[in-house]
């Protein structure tokens, strides 16, 4: 059971950091040609949750933050 959980934790980590990955590129990409990607707006999308996106950084800086002081 110990291994499946590390396990989960390990595949949600990098799950997480690869969509950050993809969302921190498509916003490069739109800034840099100004037009929609492939029907996919993240700068739009961002701009249009407002507070809620507040929210979902304030939980990713205290998941790294978390994350980070476990590695130490």
């Amino acid at each position: 059971m110990k291994n499946f959980l590390s396990n989960l934790i390990t595949l949600i980590q990098n799950t997480t950091k690869l969509s950050l990955s993809f969302l921190c590129l498509g916003v490069v990409v739109q800034i840099l040609i100004d037009d929609k990607i492939l029907g996919w707006d993240p700068v739009g999308n961002i701009q249009a949750a407002g507070s809620a996106f507040v929210g979902v950084i304030a939980l990713i800086v205290l998941y790294l933050l978390f994350s980070k002081k476990n590695n130490n």
